[in-house]
């Protein structure tokens, strides 16, 4: 059977979710994360969903660019990415430092008028938050620094963390409930995937489990532009792929 055919299969499995913790811990500042390897680059992804009964969905179209700017004396990573799907397109504009994937600012908009951004500090993240009711600002105290993982860096994130085979670590996260979430990342294996028509990529194969939003997913990585060749997700009982155009 095909790797990913199994993984599949694992991701719809709920007993799979009762598994122990990782037994390692990858921190900011930890020496063993290296974004140095990023370079510019562009990318899009045709978004496909499946509910358990077999209905399938158009999602629309996820593109993604990634940008290197210095600024103060430091490559910092910009990410810009636009999901355009049948309810309008929301906008995630991620900074992040290239050498050490430390967060900087994270902002989202959203077709309903939603538009929120973090601004990551040590001991806090500070969130502005504007929608069409009202406008607020707060901090959320943080017990220690976090990545930024849902707030737009995602799979590129954990690009940068060790890969692999068989290497299983927990990583913090921003969770606005808590400040800190712990989620898990487990590198399956190699695997050549589809890369767009008639292209193949040999990727490694990342099993991300993610706290704040519930979800499970499987990343198809590499260190070579577009880094992110395919996602595949599956949350509230719908199964997603996103695949590169």
């Amino acid at each position: 059977m095909r790797l990913h055919s199994f993984l599949f299969a694992s991701l719809l499995c709920t007993s799979a979710l009762a598994q122990s913790p990782a037994p390692e811990k990858i921190v900011p500042g930890d020496a063993r994360v290296d974004g140095s390897f990023i370079r510019s680059a562009t990318n899009a992804w045709k978004m496909t969903g499946t509910s358990p009964g077999g209905r399938r969905t158009d999602g629309g179209i996820w593109k993604d660019r990634i940008e290197v700017l210095e600024r103060n004396g430091k490559a910092i990573v910009r990410r810009t990415q636009a999901d355009s799907g049948p309810e309008g397109t929301t906008t995630f504009v991620t900074e992040t430092d290239r050498q050490s994937l430390t967060p900087i600012r994270a902002e989202v908009t959203t077709p309903s008028g939603m538009h929120r951004v973090l601004t990551f500090e040590r001991d806090h993240v500070h969130v502005a938050l504007t929608t069409p009711a009202k406008s607020e600002e707060k901090d959320i105290p943080i017990a220690q620094p976090v990545f930024d993982f849902n707030g737009g860096l995602f799979g590129l994130l954990v690009d940068g963390f060790p890969l692999k085979e068989g290497f299983s670590a927990a990583f913090p996260i921003f969770d606005p409930r808590s400040g800190v979430a712990w989620a898990h990342y487990t590198v399956v294996g190699r695997e050549r995937v589809a890369s767009g028509k008639g292209r193949k990529t040999d990727v490694w194969t990342v099993e991300v489990q993610d706290p704040v939003r519930v979800t499970r997913m499987l990343f198809s990585l590499t260190k070579e532009p577009p880094y992110v060749i395919r996602l595949q997700e599956i949350g509230d009982g719908v199964f997603w792929t996103f695949d590169m155009m």
